[in-house]
């Protein structure tokens, strides 16, 4: 029987790119599936015009001043009013919150009007949002485990895995690539890139010089582009220099190291797709999240981390020519890869809702 479900995540990509997976899955399955999210969340979906979408404004009154804390609150009761609107209108069977200030409205009303809610955390740490809907969601699905969790709590969770894109889920296990060069990945997007444009390029040039055949593929914030383009070039560096490139998926399967920052989805994928990394923390991410992201992978053999403080020329430059002299390390951590991630992600949550609807 078709069932209509409302997904609502934040505009960041470790909430918006889970959901939209997920809305995809259940699309597939013949069930109707909207998004509720904010202004940038809406611009994830572009491809996806097949989706019908609410945008709501939210935020948080913490750590604001007495006027911006009024506006906030104002904002929020708004935003309730409005998802009320919405629930009723569409008279929905489930809703599904991805975490993200956005998110809360739709989810927190959700109970008065007598519909299951389910909450999907995909950090190492329990998102303020979800911390918020713990008591009224009727299931707590997770990405991997959480420290710290409330033990009157536990009885809802279920361990489900990534929401990862069924490409990258559904690949064939890669084989240890034995070329001659080298290739290193560069993830940085928005909060990452630019730090990332200054250490790496220097260290990369220090490495060649040193013998090793490197070739660099490196995202970056687009007024450095040309800048990298002509050092790469200028040195002789085989290198493809993007802001955003549709085929991230190849790039991160042809790369033999990656070099990213630790987002829930981000990290996730080079498991899945047993590229090792080294990770680098944004350093004021919201409950610390992704230091915890990467210590989560970094215990289980899977990355190296280098905090923000200590990503310097000289530590980065000694990691790399360690693990260019150690290829049974890049093994090693392939072998670990293949044990931390589950093909199962998609069966798991449809069979857990399926006792919901």
């Amino acid at each position: 029987m078709t069932k209509k479900i409302i997904f609502s995540a934040g505009g960041t990509g470790g909430h918006i790119f889970p959901a939209i997976n997920l809305m995809k899955h259940f699309n597939d399955l013949g069930h109707k599936v909207l998004l509720v999210t904010d202004k940038r969340g809406i611009n994830f979906i572009d491809n996806y015009s097949q989706f019908k979408s609410y945008v709501l404004s939210a935020g948080t009154p913490t750590n604001k001043n007495f006027l911006k804390k009024i506006l906030s609150l104002f904002i929020i009761f708004y935003s309730l009013i409005k998802s009320a609107i919405i629930l009723k209108k569409e008279k929905v069977d489930l809703v599904v919150g991805f975490g993200g200030y956005v998110s809360f409205p739709i989810s927190y009303t959700s109970k008065f009007f007598n519909l299951p809610l389910i909450i999907y955390e995909n950090n190492s740490i329990l998102g303020r949002t979800n911390k918020y809907l713990l008591p009224s969601a009727k299931k707590i699905f997770l990405s991997k485990n959480i420290k710290n969790f409330p033990k009157k709590y536990e009885h809802k969770i279920c361990r489900v895995g990534a929401i990862l894109n069924k490409n990258i889920i559904n690949f064939s296990n890669k084989k240890y690539n034995n070329n001659k060069i080298f290739s290193i990945l560069v993830l940085g997007g928005s909060q990452g890139a630019e730090i990332f444009g200054k250490i790496v390029p220097p260290v990369v040039k220090m490495i060649r010089d040193k013998g090793y055949e490197i070739k660099i593929n490196q995202q970056c914030i687009k007024n450095q582009k040309n800048e990298l383009i002509n050092y790469y070039d200028k040195n002789k560096i085989k290198n493809n220099i993007f802001e955003f490139d549709n085929n991230i998926i190849e790039l991160i399967l042809t790369s033999d190291l990656a070099i990213t920052r630790c987002g829930a989805s981000s990290t996730a994928e080079l498991v899945h797709m047993l590229t090792p990394f080294i990770a680098v923390p944004l350093p004021n991410s919201i409950d610390n999240h992704q230091y915890l992201n990467a210590k989560f992978y970094e215990e289980k053999g899977c990355c190296w981390i280098i905090e923000q403080k200590n990503f310097n020329s000289e530590n980065l430059s000694n990691l790399i020519i360690e693990i260019l002299n150690n290829k049974n390390k890049l093994e090693a951590i392939h072998n670990n890869m293949k044990k931390n991630h589950s093909k199962e992600v998609y069966s798991i949550i449809e069979n857990e809702i399926k006792e919901l609807l």
